[in-house]
């Protein structure tokens, strides 16, 4: 669907909770969609239940209020997959914003790794995440940000952009963070550090026990290169975020890729193969 052919602006929602089945198998328990969203059918590859989620118009515009809720039950495996980029398109009035619940019980896994969020020209957006994490359950959740249209040659060129992200694991809030400004702050700051069009990610790992986290900050600082910034922190026991400025699409395309590398081996199901999905 063009943008230019839309008429109102959507209150859509996804709302979904994955359980584990007695063969060991994890399926949809619930589910409810509302249009923009679209729920492929998912697809059990012997250790977690893939799954995409579609936005079934050209993105996002101005009004849209969106909500995405996924709930891992004891025991169940999924992964949650976007097929493309997210797209927030031009907004000559109002805004447009998201609100995203994740929450994993004890035993629960859940991998979410969306496509990069595009923001084009006088985008005004908001999108807030939560993670909430019971103490025995494992996560691994990716954000990322591209600069905006670089193919276009529109680059840092949103009006406003406010991202929040909060991680808590069994009731305790380890990472709250907001990013609130335009495109041409944002631009700014990346040109300082040298980079033209940089490309941001947010990844955060949760393991659960018995899995050990030692080595996994030496693998994520040996993938840093001239150009390319990586940063992680270990936030409490078995708890990770990493944060990348990737000079271009490519780069964090691959720089991704080799940190799910770096922690699959602490996080088996992370060696499922995406291509499946």
């Amino acid at each position: 669907m063009s943008p230019a052919l839309r008429t109102q602006a959507f209150a859509g929602h996804l709302r979904i909770e994955a359980a584990r089945r007695p063969d060991g198998r994890t399926a949809l328990a619930r589910q409810s969609v509302r249009a923009p969203f679209h729920l492929s059918k998912p697809y059990w590859d012997g250790s977690v239940l893939q799954m995409r989620v579609i936005n079934a118009t050209a993105g996002i515009l101005a009004g849209d209020r969106l909500e995405l809720a996924a709930r891992v039950g004891p025991g169940a495996a999924l992964l949650v997959i976007t097929p493309s980029a997210t797209r927030a398109y031009m907004m000559r009035r109002g805004a447009a914003g998201c609100r995203q619940a994740f929450s994993v019980a004890a035993g629960g896994w859940l991998e979410c790794a969306p496509e990069p969020l595009f923001p084009h020209h006088d985008t005004d957006y908001e999108q807030a995440t939560r993670l909430d994490v019971d103490a025995g359950g494992g996560a691994y959740f990716v954000e990322s940000l591209a600069p905006g249209r670089t193919g276009k040659g529109e680059s840092w060129a949103w009006r406003r952009m406010r991202l929040t992200l909060e991680v808590a694991l069994d009731g305790m809030l380890l990472l709250r963070e907001r990013f609130d400004g335009s495109g041409a702050e944002l631009g700014a700051l990346s040109a300082f550090y040298g980079m033209r069009e940089a490309w941001f990610a947010t990844v955060v790992a949760v393991l659960p026990p018995p899995a050990e986290d030692e080595g996994i900050g030496s693998g994520v600082r040996a993938l840093e290169r001239p150009g390319l910034w990586i940063g992680a922190t270990r936030l409490g026991p078995g708890c990770w975020v990493v944060r990348v400025a990737a000079p271009g699409a490519l780069s964090l395309r691959d720089t991704l890729a080799a940190l799910r590398d770096v922690f699959s081996s602490a996080l088996p199901r992370l060696r499922s193969n995406l291509r499946q999905v």
